[in-house]
């Protein structure tokens, strides 16, 4: 035998070593994996963020000083809402939904801080994660929609796929991320991997379908348009550019035939007809969602304090479905300003840094994309309280962090050779 051979056989064998960023890591891989299954609270993803907060404060997390004005926003937002709240405090549920809304706005600076640090690994992570949910969501609502198992009927609300949720309106929106994520993926894979995500990508595009959210509808195809046009302004090269509008067309084929296939079935044809309509009877008229938004907006300008959460549809009857409109009367106006603030400043350093050439580049483009559009939808619909919306937007500033730190590190290069990947 050689002497290398016996140094080799006489080397003691590598034993797998748990670090404890892996564990941390780990947790909050769990909990956006998890994501797909919130019918109880607190729902898994809750606790699981809950220990990811603990365990990172106790072993480190680094506060970059271009997340502190999102920090501020988020705590006078929230101030906003306690202070508000002493105007309602000994109405049911007031101190609960204030709470919540805390602890959501807390998920949301934690995945900043989060991403700010190994940003490549944990964008990976995320999206990952994120991937996994979004299967299994597209999963239940295929098997809720079509009875294929005998609990069917608890993935359905009012013969809308919901999954494991409690709303098909907010089912549907956390899988607009992963669709994008599988979309742009299927833009630079080989032709094995990109059957791989096309199955993949049915079956989510299944759950957005089968919720017959119109909302979630415009939602997937806007954000769809806004990732592939920041894609394509990213490509290395010409060649590169026509594959992904080939890729583009191609995908949007296979996504017509899905829901073609889909329609043939005339209880989903009929409800799609329904649903399809533009206008709808609690959308316009008298009492209408729209006429309601003129009455909202009459009361904030007349409320410096906002007038309390729930308050809005004790008076009209019916919910604001406006989260800026919510921002004023629920949080008054110092909230309200706040909220417009936060996200008008997220668009300006979104749009900043989103094109920036880093090796997470892709993922931002998707989560970027994702959350943009969703806001336009807030106009219409209160995403408030809705976990995806502040982990998108945590996200959104995390990857500006990562991206400001990026930039500085290039400048303080005199050769300017950081690794940077395409699109």
């Amino acid at each position: 035998m050689s002497a290398v051979g016996a140094l080799r056989s006489d080397s003691p064998p590598r034993r797998f070593r748990l670090t404890t960023e892996d564990v941390r890591e780990g947790i909050v891989w769990l909990a956006v994996a998890t994501s797909f299954f919130v019918m109880f609270e607190p729902a898994a993803y809750d606790l699981l963020i809950v220990g990811s907060l603990v365990l990172f404060a106790f072993t480190g997390l680094k506060l970059p000083r271009t997340l502190l004005p999102f920090l501020l926003l988020v705590i006078l937002y929230q101030l906003g809402a306690v202070v508000t709240l002493n105007k309602v405090f000994d109405r049911p549920d007031t101190l609960k939904w204030t709470i919540v809304g805390i602890f959501l706005a807390a998920t949301g600076v934690f995945f900043a801080l989060f991403l700010a640090e190994r940003t490549e690994e944990r964008a990976r992570l995320i999206a990952n994660a994120w991937l996994v949910a979004g299967v299994i969501s597209g999963g239940l609502a295929i098997i809720g929609y079509f009875h294929l198992v005998p609990f069917s009927d608890k993935l359905l609300l009012f013969s809308r796929a919901k999954g494991a949720f409690k709303d098909p309106n907010v089912y549907a929106p956390h899988l607009i991320f992963p669709a994008l994520v599988l979309i742009q993926r299927l833009y630079s894979s080989d032709l094995k991997r990109s059957l791989i995500w096309l199955a993949l990508l049915g079956a989510v595009m299944a759950g957005v379908f089968l919720s017959f959210s119109r909302g979630s509808w415009g939602h997937l195809i806007a954000s769809a348009a806004v990732m592939t046009t920041f894609t394509i302004l990213v490509a290395p090269s010409p060649g590169s550019r026509a594959r992904i509008l080939v890729t583009c067309i191609a995908a949007a084929g296979a996504g017509a035939l899905l829901i073609i296939g889909l329609l043939q079935i005339p209880a989903v044809g009929d409800l799609f007809a329904e649903r399809a309509s533009l206008e709808q009877n609690y959308d316009v008229g008298h009492g209408g969602r729209f006429s309601n938004h003129v009455i909202g907006w009459r009361i904030a300008l007349d409320q410096p304090l906002g007038i309390g959460i729930f308050q809005f549809g004790k008076v009209v009857g019916a919910d604001v479905h406006n989260t800026y409109l919510n921002g004023f009367l629920s949080y008054g106006w110092l909230g309200g300003i706040s909220l417009i603030v936060m996200t008008a400043l997220t668009l300006v350093f979104g749009f900043r840094y989103v094109l920036v050439a880093t090796p997470w580049r892709p993922v931002f483009i998707c989560c970027f994309s994702t959350w943009m559009v969703l806001m336009v939808e807030a106009a219409v619909i209160d995403v408030d309280h809705w976990r995806h919306q502040w982990a998108l937007l945590g996200m959104t500033w995390g990857f500006v962090a990562a991206n400001a730190a990026w930039e500085r590190r290039r400048a303080a290069e005199p050769t300017g050779s950081t690794r940077a990947v395409p699109g």
